[in-house]
């Protein structure tokens, strides 16, 4: 019911659809789609994953119109429910107006769609792939809102490439929204009060002994958190080539951000050293910086009769900062080969392999480790195998059915487990029923 639910609110509610199905200058479709999720020994995407959950669910209603022959618009609303994230909100996904010059050249602007990787930009739509997820080591689902959509501008074009084949592009600008709920918040929390703690130690020390400075930095933690976008900016280039079924691609991407944190405490020596409890209580904001300072992926994509083979490969040059202090500046890895083969036009098995390393330069884990007995080396990895098989049932119904045995804990399983009671090794499996109109 609480789909049917969603889906009704989508429709009924939105400011053009008590005309739309009236005009035929208005196209509309949609989707909505029931999961079922359940892993072994470590919560994926949910806090109850471990005992099976069906919060994994979305409805969006898409309403799109060519107002003349180049000019186009278009607008997705959604609402999701994964574990915490997103609880059945109707949210603007994206919408925005796109204007076409010619072949060369078009101009999109609103919140776009981002070109990341070959799927980032049909990642709602079931049809597209074969399987449940994209690979998670390029399309975290946990950062699904912060990768949907640019607000902004961009150009767009395609271009022939002689014998090659012919190219499109796709440069753009602007910002994203980072919604409270992401669990890149719980995520910047947890890394936030770790980086502070470790750093309030060697200044507290000198003043009120070691054991009364690390109980000190023990007590504090982040209370709240924000995250503001400066900009976004990157581009595509996907080259179509001659060999039919065969394209290649590259997409670039630069992100960056501040943030706006509360600690429980006071940081501030001469407070602490004074002793005074109440001073000490007082709740201290400060800054820092989150920034991608670039994001780039590599692409291959072969599809030959009823056989697809896809990977790709990226890597993601990462800083944070808290109250000056560098909490992490390393480069992240990720790649994955898929394979899915398709029978009688309605039964697709698929194959994954997907490798992520949050710092490919310590990818056994064991830098990390030594910050701390608390962090694990496995929480800097995540190796995933993957089976899986889609039926379409009809042109608008289709199910699918995966597993997936993955040894490490690296993606934001901290967020939604006791990072102390995480093992290395684990497995989960879902199901997904999706219609599509």
């Amino acid at each position: 019911m609480k789909v049917v639910r969603c889906l009704l609110l989508l429709v009924f509610l939105s400011p053009w659809s008590v005309w739309a199905f009236e005009m035929p200058d208005v196209s509309v479709h949609g989707f909505v789609s029931q999961g079922y999720l359940n892993s072994s020994d470590n919560n994926y995407l949910s806090t109850d994953s471990m005992r099976g959950t069906t919060q994994f669910t979305e409805a969006g209603v898409a309403l799109s119109s060519e107002v003349s022959d180049k000019l186009h618009i278009g607008v997705q609303f959604l609402s999701r429910d994964l574990g915490d994230v997103g609880n059945g909100t109707v949210k603007l996904d994206w919408g925005f107006a796109d204007y076409s010059h010619n072949d060369y050249l078009g101009i999109r602007a609103g919140k776009v769609k981002l070109p990341f990787g070959f799927y980032n930009e049909g990642r709602d739509t079931d049809l597209l792939r074969p399987m449940v997820f994209l690979p998670q080591s390029i399309y975290d689902e946990t950062r699904r809102d912060l990768l949907v959509a640019y607000q902004g501008a961009g150009l767009y074009g395609s271009a022939p490439a002689g014998a090659l084949g012919f190219f499109d592009y796709h440069v753009y600008g602007g910002g994203i929204n980072i919604d409270d709920d992401s669990l890149l918040i719980t995520a910047l929390k947890q890394n936030g009060t770790f980086s502070t703690r470790k750093a309030v130690i060697p200044t507290l020390a000198p003043l009120i002994g070691l054991p009364a400075a690390q109980a000190y930095a023990q007590q504090l933690s982040i209370t709240s958190l924000k995250v503001n976008n400066n900009y976004i900016a990157g581009g595509s280039l996907i080259l179509n080539t001659s060999l039919d079924g065969l394209r290649l691609g590259g997409s670039v991407m630069r992100v960056e951000n501040d943030i706006d944190y509360v600690l429980n405490r006071s940081i501030n020596p001469t407070v602490v050293a004074g002793g005074n409890p109440l001073n000490i209580m007082v709740p201290t904001p400060l800054t820092g910086t989150i920034d991608n300072e670039l994001t780039w992926v590599a692409s291959l994509e072969y599809t030959i009769g009823d056989f697809l083979l896809a990977s790709e490969y990226s890597e993601t040059k990462r800083k944070q900062t808290y109250n000056g202090y560098v909490a992490l500046d390393a480069t992240s890895q990720s790649y994955y080969v898929m394979g899915a083969y398709t029978l009688y036009d309605r039964l697709t098995l698929s194959l994954l392999y997907d490798v992520y390393y949050a710092d490919k330069s310590d990818k056994d884990g064991k830098d990390f480790a030594a910050t701390s007995p608390d962090r694990k080396d496995f929480f800097t990895w995540r190796k995933d195998f993957g089976v899986g098989a889609r039926y379409d049932i009809s042109p608008n119904w289709l199910i699918k059915a995966e597993y997936h045995v993955v040894d490490g804990a690296a993606l934001f399983l901290t967020t939604v487990n006791d990072p102390s009671k995480l093992v290395q090794d684990w497995d989960y499996y879902t199901v997904k029923m999706s219609f599509n109109f």
